[in-house]
Formats: structure tokens, sequence, C-alpha cells
């Protein structure tokens, strides 16, 4: 007999993060109960339907599974989240009954990875200011020249799966590159053909790239006196969470003029109409998308069902959070 799975998504947001493969598999491994009523279930309602339940997958827009559904679920056995961080969708104690839970976070990850490639290769060559130089009626620029990311050396901010992601493409390009975490070990760092460093060092590198997790020994982490350090001509990134920075210092040092910054968090989203950021000829700005692409959304339930039924056939598993990583997870 099939496993009981229920997935929480309605048609119109399943159709961005299931491809037709992943109902297949869904589908040949379980008795699957699918989201007909055209909208999110309620809390109330999914405490309602979790009693059978030994699956339940979820995405974008479900209802956290509150104490009283888990109490309820008393068949259940594993939750797929096809997102990101599952902080906000199930209680920690659900470590404690024995439920397994998985995240398709390091998937988001890799499209991450690739912004943060795409957004410091365009930094460097400054493309968005000759795209706007050349518009304006303009044609190069004296003196205006653009550097090579191949050889440079990269600080980056929390060894996180963002982080990993960006390193792994960043291979080609032969850099030297400087890690500040501190859970991560020598051994580890050199796991990943990086150093560990200080924070300060990172923040002196000419190319830094946050991927630091909002939590709150993370906040404002990044200071006035280290933002300071961030070299003239430098390249700054954040494609993790705005509070990070500490945003009024962060403002002051970009108003200069001295570095360019690629943003695609920010503090308080969406971003402000009348942000003076936005005037900045020295930022490149998005809005929250790093981790948004056709290809990665697709594929991010199909990746956590596979790894649920690895984890039921008790093989190795790729997407499954445990418990000790929740205290440093986003």
């Amino acid at each position: 007999m099939k496993r009981k799975a229920l997935v929480l998504s309605p048609e119109s947001r399943l159709k961005e993060v299931c491809s037709d493969k992943c109902r297949a598999l869904l589908n040949e491994h379980f008795d699957v109960t699918w989201n007909e009523t055209g909208k999110d279930y309620t809390k109330e309602e999914l405490a309602g339907m979790a009693s059978d339940a030994e699956v339940i997958i979820t995405s974008w827009g479900s209802p956290s599974l509150s104490e009283d559904a888990l109490e309820k679920a008393t068949k259940l056995r594993a939750v797929g989240h096809a997102a990101g961080t599952v902080k906000n969708l199930v209680p920690k104690q659900i470590f404690s009954r024995g439920v397994r839970v998985f995240s398709a976070a390091p998937r988001i990850a890799l499209s991450v990875g690739e912004y943060c490639l795409a957004a410091l290769l365009v930094s460097l060559r400054h493309l968005t200011t000759l795209d706007a130089s050349l518009r304006a009626g303009q044609w190069r620029e004296l003196g205006l020249k653009g550097r090579e990311l191949t050889g440079s050396t990269i600080g980056i901010i929390s060894a996180s799966s963002t982080a990993r992601a960006f390193i792994n493409l960043l291979a080609p390009f032969q850099v030297n590159v400087l890690i500040y975490d501190p859970y991560l070990s020598e051994e580890a760092a050199a796991s990943l053909n990086a150093k560990r460093a200080t924070l300060e060092e990172v923040m002196s590198c000419p190319i830094i790239s946050v991927h630091a997790p909002k939590l709150p020994a993370t906040e404002r982490m990044l200071t006035r006196e280290l933002l300071a350090r961030i070299p003239d001509g430098a390249v700054f990134i954040n494609s993790s969470r705005g509070p990070v920075v500490d945003e009024k210092a962060f403002m002051d040092e970009l108003q200069s003029g001295r570095f360019f910054a690629a943003l695609d968090v920010f503090e308080k989203e969406p971003l402000a109409a009348d942000s003076p950021i936005r005037s900045l000829p020295n930022v490149l700005l998005t809005p929250h998308v790093a981790g948004a692409s056709v290809q990665g959304h697709l594929s991010l339930m199909e990746e956590v069902v596979k790894d649920i039924i690895r984890g039921l056939n008790e093989e190795k598993t790729s997407y499954e959070v445990s418990e000790k990583m929740w205290e440093v997870m986003a």
C-alpha cells in the first residue's frame, strides 16, 4: 500500500515548482491528495487534514504546521518544503516527534550562485555604467576600464549553501577565496579551496559577497567600522539578507561613490519608491530575485520528493534538515 501524501500548493502555484515529471513521481510512490481548492489552505484546514498524512509537501504560501496540526498528524514521517527556509513552516519540536524535514534550499542556492557570478562580472566590467553612458549619447568614457575576475581575491561572508554554490562557479577563474564563518573549520574551508579569515580581512578584499543568514547574531553585523574597510574600487554583493548590513552606514559609504554594489536584498522590502539608493549610479539593484529562475523553481518539488523517497528507503539524503542545522539556518 502506498503512503499517503498531502500536497498543499494550489494549482496556480504548483505549476511553478512541480514539473510533470514530479507529478508522475509523486503519483508513482504515494497516494496523493492534491490541493484542488484553488487557494492556500488555512492552518485550521491543514490541521483537519493532517491526521492521515505520512508525507506533507509544501511550498511558498503554504500554511505553517502548528503544534495542533502535529498533534493530530500521528502518522506523519516527513515534511518536504519545495522552497527555502523551513523555520517559519514547522516548529523546532517537530524533530522530537521523529518527523524528518526536507528543504529545497540547496537547489535554490545554485540559482543564487549564478546570480552572484553574473552580478560580479557585470560590475567588474562596468556594464551598467557603460550602457547608461551609451544610451545618453556618449561613446567611451576616458579612464573607465573594466577588471578581470581571473586571479582575483574574493571575500565570502558565511559558508552557507549559496556561498558554496558561488564558490563552485568561481573555480574556472582561479580566484583566491577568503571565508569568514565562525562555524567553519580550517579543514572544511580547505575542502572548498578557500582559507578561513577574519571578518575584518574579508571586508578588506577587492570583491566581497555576503551570504549570511538572518539571525540575531548576524543583525547589522556589518557595522560602520567594517563597511569603512571596503577598498576603493571594490565590488560588494549582497544576495542574502538586508538586515545583515547597517543600512544607514552603508548608504553613507555608497553615496561616496568609491565602490560598486550589487544588491538583491534590503532591510525593508519592497524597497521604498523614494529610497535614495535608487538614484545611485554605482549600485546595481534587483528586487530579491537571486534565487528565482525558471529551471530552478520548476525542479524544487522534484528534488525534495526524490530526497524524501531516499530517506524513507534509508538511503543517504541531500536536502534533509537536521535539528543541529536549525540554529544556524536562515
